[in-house]
């Protein structure tokens, strides 16, 4: 599958009047990423994106109205909707949080992700990727990532969007193990990597995690980490070891190491050298 994606260029046909409180996260050459509050008891007319989107419910209630009939949301899901399709959303005495990735129309959502083209919410079994979502704004609030790292989380989240298999057995192709071992010797940008490999991010990812058994983005953190051990063990600066190992700053290897290990890096260094 190679990587060959449309640019996104196409704009909602959607009064200004009627949009929501957004807040656009990433604005990237093939997707962007917004997170949208919808107050309490907002309406939206009828209306019609030119453009995919693909919308995580975090919080609150939706009523949706399409020519296919209505859909009453009050629990977190994940929401499929195609461009063109006329539409009219009515958020409750709640209101709702949403994240949201935009595709552009000539995205083909089912070879990339196993997705038709009816218009779909899911309720049930969407607990890993709502995780997904939920740690993405997390770190995006905390400032880990920016620029080629957010937009290989984004590929991330689409693919965990998708129906995937069990994990798979076996030799993996040649191309993932390159992969392996260009994240283990360099944080790399994982939609270049996918790009080098020569298959589409969605792609990228799902195999990833069928055949390694997690996303790449934690696969590169955990090789961060693996080259971060022996330095810690020799005693260096902590910033310094952040800066080698391939951490944004020390703050955002801190954080990874408590969540990895449980314990500081401080406290790694000094168990490393006891």
């Amino acid at each position: 599958m190679r990587n060959v994606m449309a640019p996104l260029t196409a704009t909602h046909r959607i009064n200004a009047a009627q949009a929501p409180h957004r807040r656009r996260v990433f604005n990237g050459e093939h997707l962007a990423a917004r997170v949208s509050w919808y107050a309490p008891h907002e309406h939206m007319q009828r209306h019609a994106h030119d453009c995919h989107q693909l919308s995580l419910l975090l919080l609150g209630t939706l009523a949706e109205q399409t020519p296919q009939g209505e859909e009453r949301l009050a629990l977190p899901a994940l929401g499929v909707k195609q461009a063109g399709v006329m539409h009219a959303n009515d958020y409750g005495p709640t209101g709702a949080l949403m994240l949201g990735i935009d595709l552009p129309a000539a995205f083909d959502l089912q070879q990339h992700l196993g997705i038709g083209y009816a218009w779909q919410w899911r309720a049930r079994a969407v607990q890993p990727v709502l995780l997904q979502g939920r740690g993405l704004l997390s770190a995006l609030w905390a400032e880990e990532l920016a620029g080629d790292d957010l937009d290989s989380r984004l590929w991330e989240l689409l693919a965990s969007m998708a129906t995937t298999g069990e994990r798979a057995a076996g030799t993996p192709p040649r191309w993932l193990a390159l992969s392996c071992q260009r994240l283990q010797d360099q944080s790399l940008p994982l939609t270049g990597l996918a790009a080098e490999v020569g298959v589409h991010p969605v792609y990228f990812a799902r195999a990833f995690a069928r055949w390694m058994g997690c996303a790449p983005s934690v696969f590169r953190v955990r090789a961060q980490l693996q080259r971060a051990l022996p330095l810690l063990a020799k005693g260096h600066a902590l910033a310094d070891v952040a800066q080698a190992a391939g951490f944004s700053d020390q703050a955002h290897f801190s954080r990874t190491a408590r969540a990895h290990s449980g314990l500081t890096p401080a406290r790694l260094r000094a168990l490393l050298r006891a």
